[in-house]
């Protein structure tokens, strides 16, 4: 296979397409900014403490900040990998037509990895610019909000060398994603009981809470986080799965359809929406932390900055982890869109069309994610009161209390809106499943 056969294959053939070529660029781009900050802070040597953040000048805390850019930059990575999940069921039939007119698996997935690394390259080389913007906005700013010190010399050897890692990381991601497909129907998944086993993990998880609740140690703090973490991976699948056997009860053919398509995908959707539980505890937690401060009228306003900038840092990567989340729970639906193309096909002749289906998947993602996400944003705001209760019993924690109550109403809320606006991104995904074309794949 010649390089321009190979470069015409791998190109976008449709507007889903090259939207999902454009998200992973926009992830691997950000992916790259992050990593090219956390590399100039690990750089950056003695510096003047009226300059630069506290963040910076403060050996304990830099390495802090590069921490957070890292974790930033692996959620960046997450999102780029889901949004290479993100297929439509045209282009894996173009894939399993090569196959079947003689292509060797070895090149399906060549096609894949040009595919992703050619929008890993361009993500790469717009990471460079994006940097050099973040940072100067980041110097106009005042002394306490410069947590990134200005491009040197460096950071022109590091940005190619990045382009190049990420191209060829997006390329091997690619082409390992293409490695499953096949030309046959799969087969359905083992529905085994299995809720007995993530019912003892979330149970154990909340002992751990519980135990963590005791005015023991300091410590106790990271057995709490563990326990929340062990308590929504091992309860948000079987809620997934309550869920969809819901749905499924329902009179309503639209319901019942997003109720078998959650119900056949709840452990996959139970794991995201566990990491939507936990973005929307630290969420909850900045903002419970972030009120009290206020409410407390502590020390001066320079203080207040550094407390603020340091919360506004935290509540960022937890943003960017949901992203990632919410995108990994896009990329399951759009699988399971083309997983059942001839029977969404089948209801389709019969007057279910696209509206209809879209209407279900709309169902299927935003009553979860609203729940997920308002759950822990409660649970993450009760535990930072509980916490404050601890520390100061004296303290008056029932406007706080009310306080978390409506910010998780309200994230409930804005998680139904952003998912239900998502869910027109699988519009694409949806007109090629229920095409009765694809009644004569089968």
């Amino acid at each position: 296979m010649t390089l321009t056969t190979l470069i015409t294959l791998a190109r976008p053939k449709s507007s889903t397409d090259r939207r999902r070529s454009t998200l992973l660029v926009a992830a691997v781009a950000m992916a790259g900014v992050f990593l090219l900050a956390g590399q100039r802070i690990v750089r950056l040597g003695s510096v003047d403490s009226a300059t630069y953040s506290s963040y910076l000048t403060e050996d304990g805390l830099r390495s802090g900040v590069v921490t957070a850019a890292v974790l930033l930059a692996a959620a960046a990575c997450a999102l780029a990998f889901q949004s290479l999940r993100l297929g439509t069921a045209a282009r894996d039939r173009r894939l399993a037509a090569l196959r079947l007119g003689g292509a060797t698996p070895g090149q399906v997935r060549l096609i894949g990895a040009t595919e992703a690394g050619l929008s890993g390259l361009l993500g790469g080389v717009l990471a460079g610019p994006v940097y050099l913007a973040l940072a100067a906005v980041l110097q106009s700013l005042p002394q306490v909000g410069r947590v990134l010190p200005a491009p040197a010399l460096g950071d022109l050897v590091a940005w190619p060398v990045l382009a190049v890692v990420l191209a060829l990381v997006a390329a091997g991601a690619g082409g390992l994603l293409r490695r499953q497909l096949s030309t046959e129907p799969k087969s359905e998944p083992d529905r085994a009981a299995w809720q007995g086993r993530y019912v003892t993990i979330g149970a154990v998880g909340t002992v751990l809470v519980v135990l963590s609740l005791m005015p023991i140690s300091r410590m106790l703090i990271f057995v709490q986080a563990a326990g929340v973490l062990l308590a929504a991976s091992g309860f948000a699948p079987v809620a997934a799965a309550a869920y969809g056997r819901r749905l499924e009860r329902s009179g309503d053919p639209v319901r019942m359809l997003a109720g078998g398509r959650l119900l056949h995908t709840a452990r996959a959707v139970g794991r995201m929406l566990a990491l939507l539980v936990v973005c929307g505890g630290v969420g909850g937690a900045v903002l419970a932390i972030g009120r009290d401060y206020q409410l407390s009228q502590l020390d001066s306003t320079a203080n207040d900055d550094f407390v603020l900038t340091g919360l506004g840092t935290v509540a960022l990567l937890s943003l960017f982890a949901a992203l990632a989340a919410g995108v990994a729970i896009l990329a399951g639906a759009a699988d399971d869109l083309l997983d059942q193309r001839s029977q969404l096909a089948a209801l389709n002749v019969f007057g279910l069309g696209a509206a209809q289906v879209l209407r279900s998947v709309r169902i299927q993602l935003t009553g979860p994610a609203a729940v997920a996400v308002g759950a822990g944003v409660l649970i993450g705001g009760g535990l930072a009161c509980r916490l404050q209760a601890r520390f100061d019993p004296a303290a008056q924690t029932s406007s706080l209390v009310v306080f978390v109550l409506v910010a998780a109403g309200v994230a409930g809320v804005l998680a139904w809106l952003v998912a239900a606006l998502a869910s027109g991104v699988l519009s694409g995904q949806v007109r090629d499943a229920v095409d009765p074309a694809n009644l004569r794949t089968t």
